[in-house]
């Protein structure tokens, strides 16, 4: 797939995105929110695809926010189709049933932030910094941040974040639960994703799927509610072949490794 604005490959059921705008440090302008969009249906189409990783190139930002000098030039119209373009690239990633990993370094500021708040698993690098800065310019976060940030981190410290435009490091933002992992380098990170990626792929793709469903669902119902949408999915996966066939090889792993015990210790 070739695109301006990302480099998007597939490489053993993965597929990566790269968000390829260095020079400035990956911001999100139109196009590239289009792209992306592009390469998120892909995944969702193509049964190659399990698992997508989203990082930035350059090595100095993940994505430092939207296109500033594109979005001063647009009309009050222009500014809400770019926002319901935006909003359309979140929910595609969190609707997607295969999981999606930011890989975060650098700068994660403004938009950035609100993509890496999109995915699923967010492990970032120790040179990573979030903020939302939009509040000087004039605006709010419009692609979804200002409700996924709570979500993640608590409605008292998103409104903190957010109101103040206070900078937070790698490892407040590991304190937080922003990311579940930090790692030294850019190297160690683009390792760590792909490991947590390979890890997956040995999952039932179904599971995972219905565990993103699920955890989705129950966020925004009462606990009962929440309860009765995963006893369904619980169900729908309880009843697939392919939840009798892994029960199976794991009976047989777990009596061959049993077995093997025995014969070490006679």
């Amino acid at each position: 797939m070739e695109f301006e604005n990302i480099i998007v490959s597939v490489e053993n059921n993965i597929e990566y995105i790269v968000l390829n705008r260095p020079k400035v440090l990956n911001a999100l302008n139109i196009d590239t929110v289009s792209e992306l969009r592009e390469a998120v249906e892909y995944a969702a189409a193509s049964d190659e695809v399990r698992v997508v990783i989203i990082s930035g190139a350059g090595g100095r930002a993940f994505a430092a926010g939207a296109d500033i000098a594109e979005m001063r030039e647009l009309t009050p119209e222009g500014g809400r189709e770019m926002i319901a373009n935006g909003k359309a690239l979140m929910r595609e990633i969190e609707l997607l049933d295969k999981p999606v990993i930011a890989a975060l370094n650098g700068y994660v500021i403004g938009g950035g932030l609100e993509l890496a708040l999109a995915c699923d698993i967010r492990i970032a690098s120790a040179s990573a910094s979030f903020s939302f800065p939009e509040p000087s310019l004039g605006i709010i976060p419009g692609y979804g941040g200002s409700q996924r940030l709570g979500r993640v981190i608590g409605y008292g410290m998103a409104k903190y974040y957010c109101l103040t435009e206070e900078r937070m490091d790698a490892a407040r933002a590991y304190e937080l639960g922003l990311v579940a992992k930090v790692l030294d380098t850019e190297e160690e990170l683009m390792s760590e994703a792909d490991m947590i990626a390979e890890k997956m792929l040995k999952r039932s793709p179904a599971a995972l799927a219905a565990v993103k469903e699920s955890i989705r669902e129950g966020m925004s119902m009462d606990m009962d509610s929440a309860l009765m949408a995963e006893t369904r999915i619980f169900d729908r996966v309880f009843s697939s072949e392919e939840r009798v066939v892994r029960m199976g090889r794991f009976l047989e792993s777990r009596k061959k490794s049993l077995s093997l015990q025995r014969t070490a210790r006679a």
